[in-house]
């Protein structure tokens, strides 16, 4: 049973592996409203993430997690067999921000309030090898059911309607 458990253990991990990598090409949630520059979204979201750590600043603590190990079944030519444990995660301390998760609400209602949404958008596909290319300093474009988003060379992502652009 132990060596079962560590087993699936092993491959959900795997899983979860192939599935972050798989995920890295997709775009992460946007900020969106409409017609607004570039810089203006991202002088925006500067201006709520500062006043986010002001008002919930960073408070980080560290935990303990212990050593995993999994019992593996060995047997010797002659047929005596017996459990062996094996390390699969050695022991470590994680640092975190407890506070983390209640600033990103924080920012998340403060670009609310200045009229801000977020967008999931799937990742623009060119026709026929042709790059798509980006007017950085261009508007946001109203949302159609066209609309995608691009990742510009400083890794950013930018929202564009091909249609309409």
């Amino acid at each position: 049973p132990r060596y079962h458990r560590g087993m699936t253990r092993s491959c959900l991990l795997l899983f979860t592996l192939a599935l972050s990598v798989l995920s890295a090409c997709a775009p992460p949630p946007l900020w969106y409203r409409s017609g607004i520059s570039p810089t203006r979204l991202s002088q925006d979201l500067t201006a709520c993430r500062v006043a986010a750590l002001e008002t919930v600043p960073t408070e980080i603590r560290s935990r303990y997690i212990p050593a995993e190990y999994i019992s593996q079944p060995v047997c010797t030519p002659s047929g005596h067999c017996y459990w062996r444990r094996v390390l699969v995660r050695p022991a470590q301390y994680e640092r975190y921000d407890v506070n983390a998760g209640l600033r990103e609400d924080v920012v998340q209602a403060c670009m609310a309030d200045k009229g801000y949404t977020q967008v999931r958008l799937p990742a623009c596909q060119s026709e026929g090898g042709q790059k798509i290319t980006v007017n950085t300093a261009a508007p946001l474009p109203p949302l159609t059911d066209q609309s995608c988003a691009v990742r510009l060379k400083s890794g950013e992502w930018r929202i564009v309607t091909p249609s309409g652009d």
